[in-house]
C-alpha cells in the first residue's frame, strides 16, 4: 500500500467537486418570498392641513427642523445611552451568531481525536473452558480526519440561511423602530416641558397681576370707599392662582424625571437643561409627508413584517426538505498501531470514504404537519403585515386631522387671548376710577388668566401633533446606529459605555433661571407686563 493509492488526488478533487456543485446549484424545495400586497390609498383620505404637502418625506433628523440645539443634543444622548435601544442592538448581533451557525451547514464537520490504551484479556472469560493468555499490549490511535458533508441537494440548508440573513434584517428593523419610538417620546416629553414651563411663567405674572388688584382693594378699604368684599374676592383669586403653580411644577418634574431616564442616566432635575429661552421654538415653514405608499419603505415596523415573511417564506422550504432523501459524505482517516513509533507507517493507516443516503419514509404526519404548520405561520404574518400598514395609515391620517385642529384651536384661542388681555386693562383702569365693581374686574382677570393657560397648552399641543406625525411617518432612524455600524466588515461592536457619574447642572447653579414656588418671580427683576399678544402661528 503506498500513499499515492491511498490518496488519489484525481478521485478526491471529483468528488469534492460533485459535492460543491451539488450543494450550491442543487434545487431549491418551497416557495420563494413575494410582495404579499398592501390596502393603500394613493393619497391621503383629507386635505392637508396649511404647510403640509404630500412631497417626499423630510422627516429624516426631524427634530433639527425646530432649530433647538438642547433637544437636538438630547436626542443624540438618547441614542447614545438609552438602554431599551441597547438591548435592541444586541439582538442584532444574537441575529448574527444565528446566521454564522445556519452558515455552518454549508460546510463539512471535521473533527480530530487520539486514544491510548493498556490491553490485556482474561484467562478466564470464556464460557467453554476455552483461554487465550495473551500477554498485554499497548493500543495507540488517531483519527487524523473524521468528516462528514450533508450535500444539499434539496435546499434545505440553503433555506435556512435565508431565514437566518431575513432575521437580521428584523432585528436591524425592530432595532429601528424602538429608535423611532424613543425619539418621539424625548420630543413629546421635551415639549411637555417647555409648555410647563411656560405656563408656569404665565401663573407667576398673572399672581403678580392679582396682588396688585389685592392691593389697590386694600387701598380702597382703608379709604372707605369699598367694602372688604372686594378685598376677600381679591384673595380667594390670588390663592386659587397660586394653587395652580405647583400642580404644574409637579407634571414638569415628571417630565424631568422622564427625559433624564430617557438618556440613560438616573431621575434628575433637568431646569438648567431644558429651560433655555422661554418661549417654544418655531414650528417648520414646509413640513413634507410624502405619499401613503412611501410608508413602506419609511416606517421600520413595516420593514420589520416585510423581512418576518421573507424568512417564513423560507422556512417552509426547510420544511419542505424533509420530503426528500439527505445525502451525506463521510470518511475517516487515521493511524492505529500498538507502538507509537509505528503510525507514520503506511501498514498503522485505517481510512474509510464513501457517501451515504437517509430519507424519512414514514414520518405518519409529522413532516406534512411541519409544512402544513409553517405555512399557516406564514398566512398569519400575511395578515400581521397587512394589519401593520393599515396601523400605520391610521396613525398618520390621526396624526395629520390632529395637527390641523389643534392648529385651528390655538389660532382661534390667540385672538380670544388678545381680547381678554384688553377687557382686563379696561377692567383695571374703570375699578380704580370708580366705574365698575371689583367683580367685574375679578372675571376679567380670572378670564384672562384661564385664556392664556389654554393658549400656550394649545400650542404645546400643537407641537405635540406635529410630533406624532413626525414619529408616524417613521421618520429618524436613518441616523446612523448609535451603538455601532451595521456593517459587518466593521467588524463587532463593542460594549456599551455609559458613564455612572453622569450629571447634569443642578437648578441653583450660577445662569439658572429657577421657578421658585415661593419666590414666584427672580430676585431683582421687575414685575411681568401684561403678556405681549403673540403672533399668528407661521406654518
Amino acid at each position: 500500500m503506498t500513499w499515492k493509492r491511498i490518496f488519489s488526488t484525481q478521485r478526491l478533487l471529483a468528488i469534492a467537486f460533485l459535492a460543491a456543485a451539488l450543494t450550491s446549484t442543487g434545487c431549491l424545495v418551497g416557495p420563494d418570498h413575494c410582495d404579499p400586497g398592501a390596502p393603500f390609498l394613493p393619497h391621503w383620505s383629507r386635505p392637508l392641513p396649511d404647510g403640509v404637502s404630500d412631497a417626499p418625506n423630510d422627516s429624516v433628523a426631524w427634530w433639527t427642523k425646530f432649530n433647538d440645539p438642547v433637544l437636538s443634543e438630547m436626542m443624540v444622548r438618547t441614542a447614545q445611552s438609552n438602554l431599551t435601544l441597547g438591548q435592541a442592538y444586541e439582538r442584532i448581533a444574537q441575529a448574527r451568531a444565528r446566521r454564522a451557525i445556519a452558515r455552518g451547514g454549508l460546510f463539512p464537520d471535521y473533527y480530530m481525536d487520539a486514544s491510548y490504551s493498556r490491553v490485556k484479556s482474561s484467562g478466564n472469560g470464556s464460557p467453554f473452558g476455552l483461554t487465550f493468555n495473551t500477554p498485554a499490549f499497548n493500543y495507540w490511535s488517531a483519527s487524523l480526519v473524521d468528516a462528514s458533508w450533508e450535500i444539499d441537494v434539496f435546499g434545505g440548508v440553503r433555506r435556512n440561511l435565508q431565514a437566518a440573513n431575513a432575521d437580521i434584517d428584523v432585528a436591524i428593523e425592530d432595532h429601528n423602530a424602538v429608535l423611532v419610538s424613543l425619539q418621539g417620546e424625548v420630543g413629546a416629553n421635551y415639549v411637555q416641558a417647555r409648555t410647563l414651563q411656560h405656563r408656569i411663567l404665565i401663573a407667576q405674572r398673572n399672581v403678580q397681576l392679582q396682588r396688585q388688584s389685592l392691593q389697590i382693594a386694600e387701598t380702597k378699604l382703608e379709604a372707605g370707599t369699598v367694602s372688604k368684599l372686594d378685598v376677600y374676592q381679591a384673595r380667594s383669586n390670588l390663592y386659587s392662582t397660586e394653587s395652580n403653580i405647583p400642580t404644574l411644577r409637579q407634571n414638569l418634574d415628571l417630565s424631568y424625571n422622564r427625559l433624564a431616564v430617557l438618556q440613560g442616566m438616573p431621575p434628575q432635575d433637568l431646569t438648567n437643561e431644558v429651560m433655555g429661552a422661554r418661549q417654544l421654538f418655531k414650528i417648520p415653514d414646509h413640513i413634507a409627508v410624502g405619499l401613503p405608499i412611501d410608508l413602506i419603505r419609511q416606517r421600520p415596523d413595516i420593514r420589520s413584517a416585510e423581512r418576518q415573511l421573507a424568512a417564513q417564506s423560507a422556512r417552509i422550504g426547510v420544511a419542505t426538505s424533509d420530503l426528500f432523501p439527505k445525502f451525506t459524505l463521510t470518511g475517516t482517516f487515521g493511524v492505529n498501531a500498538t507502538h507509537i513509533n509505528q503510525w507514520f507507517t503506511t501498514e498503522s493507516i485505517a481510512y474509510n470514504f464513501g457517501p451515504t443516503a437517509r430519507w424519512n419514509v414514514l414520518s405518519f404526519g409529522r413532516v406534512w404537519g411541519d409544512i402544513e404548520f409553517q405555512r399557516a405561520r406564514w398566512r398569519e404574518l400575511v395578515y400581521a403585515y397587512q394589519q401593520t400598514v393599515l396601523d400605520a395609515s391610521e396613525e398618520v391620517e390621526n396624526a395629520l386631522i390632529s395637527y390641523r385642529f389643534t392648529q385651528v384651536r390655538a389660532e382661534e384661542l390667540r385672538k380670544a387671548v388678545e381680547a381678554a388681555q384688553g377687557a382686563s386693562q379696561i377692567s383695571e383702569v374703570q375699578y380704580e376710577g370708580g366705574i365698575i365693581p371689583f367683580q367685574t374686574l375679578l372675571d376679567a382677570q380670572r378670564f384672562q388668566a384661564d385664556l392664556e393657560d389654554q393658549y400656550v397648552a394649545a400650542r404645546g399641543d400643537t407641537y405635540l401633533s406635529l410630533i406624532n406625525l413626525y414619529k408616524a411617518l417613521g421618520g429618524g432612524w436613518q441616523e446612523p446606529f448609535a451603538f455601532g455600524s451595521i456593517d459587518e466588515a466593521a467588524g463587532v461592536p463593542g460594549e456599551l459605555q455609559l458613564d455612572p457619574q453622569a450629571t447634569l447642572p443642578g437648578p441653583n447653579a450660577p445662569g439658572a433661571n429657577p421657578l421658585n414656588p415661593v419666590n414666584p418671580v427672580p430676585p431683582g427683576e421687575p414685575v411681568p407686563p401684561p403678556m405681549v399678544i403673540p403672533a399668528p402661528m407661521n406654518n
